[in-house]
């Protein structure tokens, strides 16, 4: 009897189930006869929850955050309640660097779930955003243990290795990420971090390069290349790349300050204030911004604002040695010195280990008058101080004893002050002081304090106070120069040097600094005269027969420019300077080359991780013919400045020429995205149009 039921309620069923679907058929046919538009509708429905989860899965394994936040949109328009959605978000504002925003994801979610493999790598990201990196790498482990298929925690796993200084580790989780997923660009941006900590920026630039061409919008590839090139000094490039990702990303609060500070360093004060700016409107507790603005503002020569700001650093950074001496000589330059004295006193009371206290309390107590306890704050910063800035205490000494009319010990300390501003040697100086000009080595030594830290208008003024006291004092008119030379007033600075050199002819340091003057201007013959008058004050000084070479070259005189390098064998025969410039003459000009060839080695055996003599060596046996040893050492000069367009020309000219096209067209294409300015851009571009033709016809 149960089974006789049981199959004749199996047989109900099917007989509604088949009864049902013919109904559905048959409602079916009749909509697409009633309006075709209707039925169109019913194909052109919404994605589902599941095909909008299945994308921002796909965007989030790929790193792509942005992408993840608009799924994550349509997601909670469906469903404001989906833990999912609050879930990917949690992860994608943490790689974003709104840890804030993840932070509160993440306590919006405790009392609804715990173990979650999302929730796990949110938390392991913000950890690592704190630098709790075990905790990091325990949660991010926890995150994969639920699922193993997940490259963003093996990414961070690895990104936290970084920060460990593990790079083994590092980078085998970050080839683990790449395993899992092949599109994840920012585990490539992670190797370039990894290589350009080993200190191989060829590998470093290749892999931020490779990221950039999975995903253009992997903004810390662009963190990392701008990195690069700001160490190669190429500043404009790494300006492009922060303002890329700033563009993508306005609230990247690190790109913003890595801008601000780049302007800083640079000397575009003005842009590191409006940027700093747009900082503070995201988050007005960041101290280090305060910190740029001080010091731009001090550099712009508005000390109330530099005040102010500083004041504003310091109220979120107290105990910072760094907030309070810049207070206190801030406001010494202001001519507050008892606050200033107080702020110094502080900052003593947070770091007395520290000579540039030292050295700025020994210039109050100059303008005080209080010359022993000036002395005595000039040596204890000698012995606080590293050697190479001893050279600075020796020029503040020299003029505290002019100020006082000690003579000897102010030639003595004279004698080993040189290089306190770059380029000055005291080579024929004399110094001297009586009743009617000693004060003006107090002005004087206020000014270089002024120049020293950038604040070229004060050290004008600083340098007008002691002039008017004594106006043929060299000493003033050299750190006038310099100062002028700084703020590119060049007629300006060349006055103060013409003088000089009126009052003390054979002083050596005018003369060098007018000749570097006279090529800005873009005098070559006076140029050429000033260097010659320099040689003739030091006969042994080799560096100036490679200014007169570099001159002469410029030129398209190579006799001249020979004649000048040999000079630098003669008078400095272990410097591979004078057998570079000679051997990239002959190979230029495609003349001795043999000659040119034992110059190149000689130079590359006396500086073997020189970037410029590798590709000297390289070039000279390009143009020898022997191709594999011009890509050779190409290569590694590459390796050393991969942000080098003529190196890069040169290698791909290497590859051509030995036939090896593709590797030949990817150097020529480095060399021009690298930059649009360098003597062999066009060269560069026709070989471009050239190759990809050749390539054009094999295929």
């Amino acid at each position: 009897m149960k089974n006789n039921n049981r199959s004749k309620t199996r047989q109900y069923s099917f007989l509604l189930i088949k009864k049902l679907l013919i109904i559905s058929i048959v409602c079916l046919l009749i909509l697409q006869k009633s309006t075709q538009s209707s039925a169109i509708s019913i194909l052109r429905v919404e994605p589902s929850v599941i095909e909008l989860q299945n994308q921002a899965f796909f965007d989030l394994r790929r790193g792509k955050f942005l992408a993840v936040f608009k799924k994550c949109e349509e997601l909670l328009a469906i469903n404001k309640k989906s833990t999912l959605a609050y879930e990917l978000l949690g992860v994608s504002y943490a790689g974003i660097g709104r840890y804030d925003k993840a932070q509160e994801v993440v306590e919006s979610l405790k009392d609804v779930t715990t173990e979650s493999s999302l929730l796990h790598l949110c938390k392991g990201m913000l950890l690592h955003s704190l630098q709790k990196l075990d905790g990091a790498i325990a949660e991010c482990q926890e995150s994969i243990s639920i699922e193993q298929d997940n490259p963003i925690a093996y990414y961070v796993i690895g990104r936290v290795y970084l920060d460990k200084k593990d790079l083994k580790k590092a980078e085998e989780y970050l080839r683990k990420a790449i395993e899992k997923e092949p599109e994840l660009a920012a585990a490539y941006t992670g190797l370039g971090v990894n290589y350009l900590l080993q200190g191989n920026m060829e590998e470093s630039f290749k892999n931020y390069n490779k990221a950039l061409a999975i995903n253009q919008d992997e903004h810390m590839a662009r963190m990392g290349l701008a990195t690069i090139f700001i160490g190669l000094k190429g500043y404009e490039d790494a300006i492009e790349q922060y303002n890329i990702v700033i563009k993508k990303i306005p609230t990247f609060i690190r790109a913003r300050q890595n801008l601000a500070a780049l302007y800083l360093q640079i000397g575009r004060f003005r842009d590191a204030i409006v940027q700093s700016g747009e900082i503070l409107n995201i988050d007005p507790k960041i101290a280090p911004i305060y910190l740029i603005l001080a010091r731009s503002y001090s550099y712009s020569d508005n000390l109330n604002d530099a005040v102010k700001n500083i004041r504003k650093f310091i109220d979120l950074q107290e105990s910072s040695y760094e907030g309070h001496y810049l207070l206190g000589i801030f406001l010494m330059a202001s001519g507050d010195n008892e606050s200033a004295k107080k702020a110094l006193e502080k900052a003593g009371s947070i770091d007395a280990e520290q000579g540039s206290i030292m050295v700025a309390s020994a210039l109050i107590n100059h303008i005080e008058g209080n010359y022993n306890t000036a002395e005595t704050f000039l040596e204890k910063a000698r012995s606080l101080t590293r050697e190479i800035n001893n050279q600075v205490i020796n020029i503040f000494l020299t003029n505290l004893y002019l100020t006082q009319e000690k003579h000897a010990p102010s030639k003595e300390s004279l004698n080993i002050s040189g290089g306190f501003i770059d380029g000055f040697r005291p080579d024929n100086l004399d110094l001297k002081s009586d009743s009617k000009t000693s004060q003006s080595f107090t002005h004087t030594n206020l000014a270089i304090f002024f120049y020293l830290n950038k604040w070229y208008d004060k050290a004008i003024k600083a340098c007008d106070t002691a002039l008017a006291i004594y106006p043929d004092n060299p000493i003033t008119l050299y750190v006038k120069g310099k100062s002028f030379t700084e703020k590119k007033d060049f007629s300006q600075a060349l006055l103060q040097f013409k003088k000089i050199v009126e009052i003390q002819p054979d002083f050596l340091s005018p003369h060098y600094d007018l000749a570097k003057l006279y090529l800005v201007m873009g005098d070559n013959d006076k140029a050429i005269e000033e260097y010659r008058r320099t040689a003739e004050l030091d006969p042994k000084d080799a560096s100036v027969h490679l200014s007169l070479g570099n001159i002469y070259t410029r030129q398209g005189k190579n006799d001249e420019a020979l004649a000048e390098y040999k000079q630098i064998l003669t008078l400095a025969p272990d410097s591979p300077v004078g057998y570079n410039e000679l051997a990239y003459i002959y190979a230029e000009s495609e003349t001795n080359l043999d000659q040119g060839l034992e110059y190149a080695l000689k130079a590359a055996e006396l500086a073997q991780e020189d970037a410029s003599i590798l590709d000297t060596l390289g070039w000279v046996y390009f143009k020898k013919g022997n191709f594999e040893k011009a890509i050779e050492n190409l290569k590694s000069s590459v390796e050393l400045r991969p942000n080098s367009p003529t190196i890069r020309y040169h290698l791909g000219m290497a590859y051509y020429k030995n036939g090896d096209l593709n590797n030949a067209l990817n150097e020529f294409r480095n060399s021009l995205a690298i930059s649009v300015r360098f003597n062999k851009l066009s060269q560069s571009k026709e070989m471009v149009r050239l190759i990809e033709g050749q390539l054009g016809q094999t295929q």
